[in-house]
C-alpha cells in the first residue's frame, strides 16, 4: 500500500521536487511520499518508501536551492599543466586567428606564453628519427616583452577581426598582433600601468584599452591616441566597466589604494563608496550589481551604493570573477585564494555553493567557450602553471524553480524570527514567574526603558564620546557592543565594560574616526535593574555625522585660514544650516539670515570657517587651509542638498606654493630621464663597436688585442649598470610627483559639481600637455581656463 505524504499547498512544487531529488540521488528504493516539517533548528524532511524510512536534517541557512545543487556540484572538465609559472592577475583568453580560443599568461623573466589547445601543428622532418618525423610542437607560444608585465587583457577594437593583445608595463602599453606578430601600437604612459580593462566607455563609440596607473586613468583606442583621461584620489588597483545606469553606455567602475570604489560616467564621478581595505577586484555581474575584493580578504556584492552582503576570511584575495554554475540565468561570484582555494558564492545571500581547491595559489579566473563547445567555461590558473576548466552544471528544467526558491527564503526568514521571537517570550515567563515569586533578582525592567545615544567631542583625548543613556531609574547599563566600519582600526566591532562595581546609568564609548566620512554604528546595549543578575539587550542603530572629528568653537581665531572657496549657491540659510547640523557636530541658532559656524580639528588643530550670506541669492564661503576638506564638503553639500551643477573659486596659496615646487620637480626629473636615455643610447653603440672589434681580433689571434677591448667592454657595462641604476631611481621620484600633479587635480576638481568638475580635469590635462603651468593654476583657482 502506497503512503500519501502529508502535504500542504505552499510546498506542493517543492515536495514534488524533494520526492524526485532523493529517489534519484540517494537511492531510495521507490521512494513514494515526503513529509516537510520545519523546525526549531531548520527543516526535516522525511521520505517513505516501502523498504525504508529515512530522516534528513537541513539547517535554517540552508535552502533547497542550495541542497539540490551541493549534490551535484561542478567538477572539472579537463585538468592540465603548461609548466610554467603564471603571474597574479595576468590571464585571459583570447581568439587571435578569429576563430581558435587561446589562453594568454604572462611569467617570470618578462614573457607571455600563449596556449592554443585547438591549433593544428603537423609534424616536421627529422632525419635522426627512423620515421624520419619529429613529433607535433608544443602549442605554446612565447612573447618576450623583457621588462615586468604589470597588467595583461585581450579585446577586440573592430568587430569581426581577430582579438588584440594589450601588455601593460610600468612604463609602456603594448597593442599586439598576435598572429600576424606585428605591434599594432607602442605607447609611452609615464603615469605607470597597475591593472588595465577594455571596451567602450561612455558616449566614445570606438573600443578603449583603459590602464589605471598613479591617480589617473587613460583610455587608447586602435592606433594609440589617447580618447579617455580623468584622475582618481589614489594609485588605481582594479578597473571594470558596465552599464550600471542602464543607459546603453558604459560606466567605469574604479578601485584605488584610498579604499574607494568609485563610478564614472565619463569624466565625472557618480558615486563613491568607501570599503575598509584596498580595493583588489572589480567584477560586473548583472542589472546595477557587481562584485569587488579587498586587501584584508573581504569579497562582497554592491547593488549600485547599496552593499548585499559580504564576506570576510583570514586569507588573501588574488582574483574575482562571475559565472553561471548552475544555469540557473544568473551568475555565482566566484573567488581565487592566495592558499589555492577557488570558492563560487550565491549572488544574493552570498552562501557558498561551490568549493575546489589548486595545489599552489590561484593565480586567475577567466571564463570564455575554450573548449569551443558552444558552452562558457571556467577556466581557473594557479601559480606553478595547473590548468583547470569547469563547466556548468546542466540546467534543470522545472517551472516553479523560481517559486520555490523564494518560498524558501521567506521560510528561512520566518523561522529565524521564529526562533528570536521563542528565546525572548520564554526569558520574558522566567522573569514573570520570579517575580511573581517575589525573587528580587529577576532582572526586570520598566516595559518603557529607553537607551538613547548622543555625541559630544572630548578635546582632551582628541576623540569623539558616544554616550548611552537609560531613561528608567534604577536601571544600569553594563556594557555595549558597538559595531561600525573605520572606527576602530582593523576591527570592525568594539566592547566597552562599565567599570566593575560600579555601573550607572550611563556608558561612553570612546573613538577617533580616521576619515571623513558618515557610518552608522550598530549599538547593542545591556541593561538591566540595579538589583538583578539578569539583563536587557537594546539594538538601535545610529548616524555618525561625516564631520563628527570638528568642534564648533564661538570665538573667531586670530589668524584665520588663508585659504578659501566661493560657492555661489541659490538656497536658503536654514537649508545649509540644517545640513551643518547633520553633517557636524554643531546646533544652529540664528535667525535665517545668516550663518557662521567656526570649527577646530581634533586630528590636526586646523581651524574651519564657513560662511553663507544671502547675498547674489546665496554665497558660501569655506575658510580653510586644506583644500582637500573645502573638497570634501562641497561634495557633500552637493550630495545632500541634490546639487548637480556648481561652480566655483578658490585659492590656496599655501597648497599652491607647494603644488608649484611639485611642477619644478617633474621638469627636473624629465630633464634628467632624456638626458639618461641619450647617454645610455650612446654607450649602447660603443657596447656594440666593442663587441665587434673584440671578435675580429679574436679571428685574427691578436688575444692582447682582444683582451683589451673585452677590459674595455667591462668597464662600460659597470657604467651602463650604474646608469640604469640613476635612471630606476630618476623613473621613482618621477612617478610620485605625477602622482602629487594628478593628486591635485583631482582636489581642485572636487571643488566643483558636475560639468565643472569635469571641464577643470580636461583643461588640467591639455595645460600639463602644453606644459603651460600659469593656465594650469588660473583653472584650479577659477574653474575655467579664461579666468582670471
Amino acid at each position: 500500500m502506497r503512503k500519501t505524504p502529508i502535504q500542504s499547498s505552499p510546498f506542493l512544487s517543492l515536495q514534488n521536487k524533494v520526492l524526485s531529488f532523493f529517489t534519484s540521488t540517494m537511492q531510495v528504493a521507490e521512494a513514494t511520499g515526503v513529509l516537510f516539517c520545519p523546525s526549531m533548528d531548520g527543516f526535516v524532511f522525511v521520505i517513505f518508501s516501502f523498504f525504508e524510512i529515512i530522516c534528513l536534517s537541513v539547517p535554517s541557512g540552508t535552502g533547497f536551492k542550495e541542497v539540490q545543487m551541493s549534490s551535484r556540484r561542478p567538477t572539472p572538465s579537463f585538468e592540465l599543466s603548461l609548466g610554467n609559472t603564471i603571474l597574479e592577475g595576468l590571464s585571459d583568453i583570447g581568439c587571435y586567428d578569429g576563430e581558435n580560443p587561446s589562453l594568454t599568461c604572462a611569467t617570470a623573466g618578462g614573457k607571455i606564453f600563449v596556449h592554443c589547445p585547438h591549433e593544428k601543428v603537423l609534424p616536421t622532418q627529422d632525419s635522426k628519427r627512423q620515421d624520419n618525423m619529429k613529433p607535433a610542437v608544443s602549442p605554446i607560444k612565447y612573447l618576450n616583452i623583457n621588462r615586468q608585465v604589470t597588467a595583461l587583457k585581450v579585446g577586440k577594437y573592430t568587430e569581426g577581426a581577430p582579438d588584440t593583445l594589450m601588455v601593460g608595463t610600468q612604463t609602456n602599453l603594448l597593442a599586439y598582433n598576435v598572429e600576424a606578430n606585428s605591434d599594432l601600437f607602442y605607447k609611452e604612459v609615464q603615469d605607470g600601468i597597475n591593472t588595465m580593462t577594455f571596451g567602450k566607455v561612455g558616449g566614445i563609440e570606438t573600443p578603449l584599452a583603459v590602464v589605471g596607473g598613479n591617480c589617473s586613468i587613460q583610455g587608447f583606442d586602435r592606433d594609440g591616441q589617447e580618447l579617455f583621461w580623468t584622475v582618481t584620489g589614489d594609485n588605481v588597483t582594479a578597473l571594470a566597466l558596465m552599464d550600471i545606469q542602464g543607459t546603453g553606455l558604459n560606466e567605469l567602475l574604479v578601485g584605488s589604494e584610498d579604499f574607494e570604489i568609485r563610478i564614472f560616467k565619463n569624466e565625472e564621478v557618480i558615486t563613491e563608496t568607501t570599503e575598509t581595505d584596498r580595493v583588489q577586484c572589480l567584477a560586473p555581474m548583472y542589472g546595477t550589481r557587481y562584485a569587488y575584493a579587498l586587501g584584508n580578504g573581504t569579497v562582497g556584492v554592491y547593488d549600485q551604493r547599496t552593499r548585499a552582503w559580504r564576506f570576510k576570511s583570514k586569507h588573501s584575495v588574488v582574483c574575482v570573477n562571475v559565472f553561471d554554475l548552475d544555469s540557473d540565468g544568473v551568475p555565482e561570484v566566484i573567488t581565487g585564494w592566495k592558499n589555492g582555494k577557488i570558492e563560487g558564492r550565491h549572488d544574493r545571500t552570498g552562501e557558498s555553493v561551490f568549493k575546489d581547491s589548486f595545489p599552489s595559489s590561484v593565480s586567475s579566473l577567466v571564463v570564455a567557450d575554450y573548449r569551443m563547445d558552444g558552452r562558457p567555461c571556467l577556466v581557473g590558473c594557479s601559480y606553478d602553471g595547473l590548468i583547470r576548466g569547469y563547466l556548468p552544471l546542466d540546467k534543470v528544467e522545472d517551472d516553479t524553480a523560481e517559486m520555490d526558491v523564494k518560498i524558501q527564503e521567506q521560510m528561512r526568514t520566518l523561522m529565524q524570527m521564529k526562533q528570536n521571537l521563542a528565546v525572548e517570550l520564554k526569558l520574558f515567563d522566567d522573569n514573570i514567574e520570579k517575580h511573581k515569586k517575589g525573587e528580587k533578582d529577576g532582572g526586570l525592567i520598566p516595559g518603557n526603558t529607553k537607551v538613547t545615544c548622543s555625541i559630544k567631542p572630548c578635546r582632551s583625548k582628541s576623540c569623539v564620546e558616544l554616550v548611552l543613556k537609560s531613561s528608567a531609574s534604577g536601571t544600569k547599563i553594563k556594557l555595549a557592543v558597538v559595531t561600525a566600519e573605520f572606527l576602530f582600526g582593523s576591527s570592525e566591532s568594539h566592547i566597552t565594560y562599565a567599570t566593575p562595581g560600579n555601573a550607572t546609568s550611563t556608558l561612553s564609548v570612546f573613538f577617533a574616526p580616521e576619515k571623513d566620512i558618515g557610518i552608522m554604528m550598530h549599538i547593542k546595549a545591556v541593561v538591566g535593574s540595579e538589583m538583578g543578575n539578569l539583563f536587557h539587550v537594546f539594538e538601535m542603530e545610529f548616524k555618525l555625522p561625516k564631520f563628527s572629528m570638528y568642534v564648533s568653537i564661538r570665538d573667531v581665531p586670530a589668524s584665520p585660514p588663508e585659504g578659501n572657496v566661493v560657492v555661489a549657491l541659490p538656497e536658503r540659510v536654514n537649508r545649509i544650516a540644517m545640513w551643518a547640523q547633520k553633517s557636524f557636530n554643531y546646533s544652529y541658532t540664528g535667525d535665517g539670515q545668516m550663518l557662521e559656524a567656526r570649527f577646530v580639528s581634533l586630528r590636526t588643530q586646523q581651524i574651519l570657517m564657513i560662511t553663507m550670506t544671502p547675498e547674489g541669492g546665496g554665497k558660501i564661503e569655506i575658510r580653510v587651509n586644506s583644500i582637500e576638506l573645502a573638497g570634501d564638503i562641497i561634495q557633500d553639500i552637493a550630495n545632500d542638498l541634490g546639487i548637480k551643477e556648481l561652480e566655483a573659486t578658490a585659492d590656496f596659496p599655501a597648497e599652491f606654493d607647494e603644488f608649484s615646487k611639485v611642477l619644478m620637480k617633474v621638469d627636473g626629473y624629465n630633464a634628467v630621464r632624456i638626458q639618461l636615455t641619450m647617454e645610455m643610447a650612446d654607450s649602447s653603440q660603443l657596447v656594440k663597436a666593442l663587441v665587434i672589434r673584440a671578435e675580429d681580433a679574436r679571428i685574427l689571434s691578436e688575444m692582447g688585442l682582444m683582451r683589451q677591448h673585452y677590459s674595455k667592454l667591462h668597464e662600460l657595462n659597470s657604467q651602463l649598470i650604474g646608469e640604469y641604476i640613476k635612471r630606476a631611481n630618476n623613473h621613482t621620484e618621477l612617478l610620485t610627483a605625477l602622482k602629487e600633479v594628478n593628486a591635485m587635480i583631482q582636489r581642485a576638481a572636487r571643488l566643483r559639481v558636475g560639468q565643472a568638475k569635469s571641464r577643470v580635469i580636461a583643461e588640467c590635462r591639455e595645460a600639463i600637455k602644453s606644459n603651460n603651468i600659469p593656465s594650469l593654476f588660473r583653472i584650479m583657482k577659477s574653474g575655467h581656463l579664461k579666468g582670471t
